[in-house]
């Protein structure tokens, strides 16, 4: 009796030692980070925008702020971002030259004109008439890709001014010879594309 009594505890040590051995057991799990390129533009404030002439002097004169568009870029490395617009439309066969919209920069993130970001129209007197054709608006200077704090910019608009490179011409000398073939309300689309830069 003794000798099944001892055999009884060995197997029941042996079968306690087994089991506490296979109680814990491990694998691993493969994960990936997948980094994309990311290119985000957004206009923030500002997206309607309307000059309206209704005195002598704006007509002679143009408007010297008719507002400001806020816009941020979001980008994984370096960008540039241009401009174009059609000539304003009445929808009657009438138009407005585009180049007598313009604009200028400022930027107001951590990324500055002259440092990251490039841009030659940085005041009213500078001004840069909108053509139909793209034209380079902000560049790459120096490494400006970065988030919406990084990339923060004012666009301040300007109409019949004759700064910079806009229609030489008053807004009331265009109405004069015809190029303005009448009053009313005339409207167009700005467009703005951001590109990553190679």
């Amino acid at each position: 009796m003794k000798k099944f009594i001892i055999v009884l505890m060995v197997l029941a040590m042996a079968q306690a030692t087994g089991m506490k051995a296979q109680t814990t057991d491990t694998d691993v799990v493969n994960f990936t980070a997948i980094l994309q390129e990311v290119l985000n533009l957004n206009v923030t404030g500002g997206q309607n925008q309307t000059a309206d002439f209704d005195t002598p002097d704006e007509y002679n004169l143009g408007i010297d702020a008719v507002g400001t568009t806020t816009i941020t870029v979001e980008s994984t490395g370096d960008w540039d971002l241009q401009i174009n617009a059609a000539d304003f439309s009445d929808g009657g066969g009438n138009i407005i030259p585009i180049d007598n919209l313009g604009l200028w920069c400022e930027a107001t993130g951590v990324h500055q004109i002259g440092t990251e970001v490039s841009c030659s129209y940085t005041s009213l007197a500078n001004a840069l008439g909108i053509t139909a054709t793209d034209q380079m608006l902000l560049d790459n200077l120096g490494g400006n890709g970065g988030d919406a704090s990084d990339n923060a910019f004012n666009l301040n608009w300007t109409m019949g001014t004759m700064n910079g490179s806009m229609n030489t011409a008053s807004i009331f000398q265009q109405v004069s010879d015809g190029t303005i073939g009448a009053l009313g309300t005339y409207t167009t689309t700005v467009n703005l594309t951001l590109t990553a830069k190679p």
